[in-house]
């Protein structure tokens, strides 16, 4: 009989070990394994000598050191290659030249990102300064490349051993910033618009008058187009609705409007929906469950997924407060100003919270690709932007991985810009299909 279980020895247990070990044997690979701190019981079974300790004909991997410490610490790796797979924490006399589990560990937990940093001027972390970025794999989700890199080595000394199968699949999300341009803003608000237009800034009044009037659509209002390619295409969706007040970086409708209200329940009965945390939300732990409370208000039932706006992403920090509101599932992790795969994995994974040095019940589904970041950061032509899109889709099917993509009704609507770019996701939708 062929057995699946696999052991991984290691002197000591701690929880960064059992949290990469829960994520490449039993999340990417599908390989069970069991941790021990007593050789004895390993014998001639499949098994992963996780130590520096003499051994003979047995597989090891040589600890950096990474997961036997608490907190964080001045670590700085560096990149090499073999062939074309980068690795880091390089390590001597084990059967891989690299400490993997470390390596896996420093990506997922976004070690990097709980170190000084230089942040944008909303105080994100930029993906051209993450090491994956410097190092040149960040559009390669290295996390299941390292898992299926160690599963080969693994067979060829086991071969009693099998991996799992995983199948590819993409989500479409929308972020509904601002539904609408100009209805549903309040009579002062509209006014105040009305008098830029007549003075020759922003739009024109004849646009404004009609769309007030229901004589034309909303220039933002591209739902029925969404729906319609999405419902062609028979992708799978998710939208994202802001509930917060107003304000510099917040374009949203109150959560009271009717208008608002009626898209939020349509595309939430027949897709599903999360909560659009707004700017103000960030690190305000009270205003996002009063943005969580209106979102049920609306919907009838409390959000359990989320992603913050502006991609407002602060270690641990945001993981933190959308735990506490209720929320299980985060769809932030990913870069605004680059597209690729920020924590080196193309699948939803649990979040390690490194100041509790602890795995939590968030689910964190990261993302790959922003409209926003080809067009605005950049400055990419749908053509070249479908390139950036095809590799990424290559990369998680290769994988077996999720691909997520975030769009904005806003871009899809052949306007300000955004010409062009409804062929580019029309594209996309017929390349990201298993």
């Amino acid at each position: 009989m062929r057995t699946r279980k696999l052991w991984i020895y290691s002197p000591a247990l701690s929880p960064r070990l059992e949290y990469v070990a829960g994520v490449i044997f039993s999340i990417v690979l599908g390989i069970k394994y069991e941790i021990t701190t007593d050789r004895r019981k390993i014998g001639s079974k499949p098994a992963i000598i996780y130590s520096n300790e003499k051994v003979k004909n047995q597989f090891v991997i040589r600890p950096a050191g990474l997961l036997g410490e608490t907190g964080v610490g001045d670590v700085s790796p560096e990149v090499s290659f073999i062939g074309e797979m980068p690795l880091f924490f390089e390590t001597e006399g084990g059967s891989i030249p690299f400490d993997l589990f470390s390596a896996v560990f420093y990506m997922l937990s976004r070690y990097e990102e709980y170190l000084p940093f230089s942040p944008d001027a909303h105080g994100r972390f930029p993906g051209a300064a993450s090491l994956a970025a410097r190092g040149g794999f960040l559009r390669i989700p290295v996390v299941e490349i390292w898992s299926k890199y160690l599963a080969i080595e693994l067979i060829r000394r086991y071969p009693v051993l099998t991996i799992r199968s995983n199948e590819y699949s993409a989500l479409v999300t929308v972020d509904v910033d601002q539904p609408f341009a100009y209805r549903s803003r309040g009579f002062l608000r509209s006014m105040g618009g009305l008098v830029k237009g007549l003075a020759g800034v922003g739009a024109r009044p004849a646009d404004r008058i009609r769309t007030m009037a229901g004589e034309v659509p909303d220039p933002y209002d591209s739902f029925g187009y969404i729906e319609e390619k999405l419902k062609e295409s028979q992708s799978e969706a998710l939208f994202f609705f802001p509930t917060g007040d107003r304000g510099e970086h917040d374009h949203n409708p109150s959560f009271r409007d009717r208008d608002y209200g009626e898209i939020i329940r349509r595309y939430d009965r027949i897709y599903g929906s999360g909560l659009h945390s707004s700017y103000r939300s960030a690190g305000r732990i009270r205003t996002l469950k009063t943005e969580a409370e209106r979102y049920s208000s609306i919907t009838g039932h409390l959000p359990v997924k989320v992603r913050q706006h502006w991609l407002l992403l602060k270690m641990p920090d945001t993981y933190r407060d959308f735990s506490e509101a209720g929320m299980t599932h985060d769809y932030t992790m990913g870069y605004h100003d680059e597209p690729g795969f920020r924590a080196g994995i193309a699948r939803p994974f649990p979040f390690y919270d490194l100041a509790t040095e602890r795995a939590t019940g968030l689910t964190v589904v990261p993302f790959q690709v922003m409209d926003v970041t080809l067009r605005k950061y950049m400055h990419l032509q749908p053509e070249a932007a479908l390139e950036v899109i095809r590799t990424l889709i290559a990369a998680t099917r290769d994988a077996g991985g999720l691909f997520v993509s975030i769009w904005h009704n806003t871009s899809l609507n052949e306007c300000n810009g955004w010409e062009g770019w409804r062929a580019l996701f029309e594209e996309m939708l017929l390349m990201q299909k298993a």
